[in-house]
């Protein structure tokens, strides 16, 4: 009998003055986990994971994700509370520019990862000595507008307004700004290292 009531459960699910009743089916070979309550609530009631606090008998449910619902205690038709909210429209619109600011993230990156091969190439010496000083040179340039690309983002995501309770997207807008001061310090290494190239040609010394 546990085995079936973990591969299938119906709950009813109390949010403020509503009681939403959620059936779970686990996929085919699987049994029920938190996550599994976690995502049909999301549906429900359009309210994120990040905003959920799930609560059986004074106990919260979602602090582990992994865990089988059945070792939570939970029976067919028992009762959780839901706390949580959906993001306003206003949190909504920023969550959009968060996502827009982490799509052109991931082009700079991409750019970054291109300077980066073309400097190995010239450092390895794939290129002909007349083609390397113009090749650092626009590497060189590349690198800078890089970095006021990554610059012009952090202001970006300092400028949003995203609400306290949304913890996801705070959590992923600090992620974004710590991803961002390590590539700003990867610019900075890779300049130096330019500077070094174009200051040993200059010198007639070989790379």
């Amino acid at each position: 009998m546990a085995a079936a009531k973990a591969k299938n459960m119906k709950l009813q699910v109390k949010h403020g003055s509503k009681v939403h009743e959620v059936r779970l089916q686990a996929e085919q070979g699987n049994v029920l986990t938190v996550q599994d309550l976690v995502k049909k609530i999301n549906e429900v009631t359009e309210i994120p994971p990040a905003n959920q606090k799930i609560l059986y008998k004074g106990k919260t449910l979602n602090k582990d994700l992994d865990v089988f619902l059945t070792d939570t205690g939970l029976t067919d038709n028992a009762k959780v509370m839901l706390l949580g909210k959906r993001p306003d429209p206003v949190d909504d619109k920023e969550m959009g520019k968060l996502h827009n600011i982490e799509q052109s993230l991931k082009k700079e990156e991409e750019k970054l990862s291109e300077i980066t091969y073309e400097l190995d190439g010239v450092h390895r010496g794939f290129l002909e000595d007349s083609l390397k000083r113009p090749a650092l040179q626009k590497s060189r340039k590349r690198i800078a507008h890089s970095t006021e690309q990554y610059m012009k983002l952090l202001e970006a995501l300092d400028g949003l307004n995203l609400d306290p309770s949304n913890s996801g997207g705070r959590a992923k807008r600090k992620s974004l700004v710590d991803r961002i001061h390590t590539l700003l310090d990867r610019c900075d290494g890779l300049a130096k290292g330019i500077d070094d190239m174009l200051a040993r040609l200059a010198a007639n010394i070989p790379l």
